[in-house]
């Protein structure tokens, strides 16, 4: 890939939902127990101390995949999310509205539930979700104003669910994306970061689309130099060995710091 531009253009094109979902998010899918048995845990585990609430909430996820801020819904009142693509935009607002067309993401809701101790009560989670998102927008990662042209007011929280790896061809292009969006959330307000470490592609249906590889070191320094007091960090080792030709990740991380202020 060439730019970042060719990257942006690439993904608008290319990307499709509902072949991600069928690859990664069904019950069956090594993938998705991966993720929920190693970050997810502990981000529910996290979340029990009770210190991560507010009024609003900003979510901001590589596809229309809402379910990530499942674990948070209990403690904000309202959520804005946001993807980096027209389609996914798309699909989480079908989905919202209980088109008869939307992607049935029950399994992914319900593993989520269950990881939360509420796996009965899925549905009623899930009806809870779609009250309280409000808004579903459109983010560009490399601009400082990332909902442009909406103007939308500051969260009490960010959450950012493999939001930058694949938007970006370099290091310098991450960090700088990482201040963008860091411009979203309030001085005080907390960020919730999950990230796919040392991976380079993922595929989807029969594109490969690249991923810039960072490692747990560059990561937490990118996170304090964006102007965060890291307050939880966790890395997570890779434990299904299957679908290396799918994704090669080797760990992922949650991360949970407190913004301290504004970086330029």
């Amino acid at each position: 890939m060439d730019s970042a531009m060719d990257l942006k253009k690439f993904r608008e094109m290319c990307s499709d939902a509902r072949k991600f979902n069928e690859a990664y998010f069904i019950q069956s899918s090594s993938f998705f127990k991966d993720v929920l048995a190693g970050s997810f845990s502990y981000y529910v585990k996290s979340l029990s101390s009770g210190d991560v609430k507010g009024d609003s909430l900003i979510g901001l996820c590589f596809g229309p995949f809402l379910f990530f801020t499942l674990p948070l819904c209990d403690y904000f009142n309202e959520i804005t999310f946001a993807c980096p693509d027209d389609k996914s935009t798309q699909e989480t607002q079908k989905w919202l509205t209980n088109e008869p067309d939307a992607m049935d993401w029950s399994d992914a809701v319900r593993m989520v539930c269950e990881i939360q101790g509420c796996g009965e009560t899925w549905i009623e989670k899930q009806e809870i979700l779609k009250i309280k998102v409000k808004r579903v927008l459109k983010y560009d990662a490399s601009s400082c104003e990332p909902f442009s042209p909406v103007i939308h007011p500051r969260a009490d929280c960010l959450l950012l669910a493999c939001a930058l790896e694949g938007l970006v061809t370099d290091k310098k292009s991450y960090c700088d994306a990482l201040k963008n969006v860091s411009s979203l959330l309030k001085p005080g307000g907390h960020l919730i970061m999950i990230v796919a470490l040392e991976t380079t592609f993922y595929m989807c249906g029969d594109f490969k689309f690249p991923l810039l590889c960072i490692d747990a070191d560059f990561l937490k320094d990118a996170v304090t130099g964006a102007g965060y007091e890291i307050e939880e960090d966790h890395i997570y080792r890779r434990e299904f060995e299957s679908l290396y030709d799918v994704t090669d990740y080797k760990y992922f991380a949650f991360i949970k710091a407190r913004k301290q202020k504004d970086r330029q």
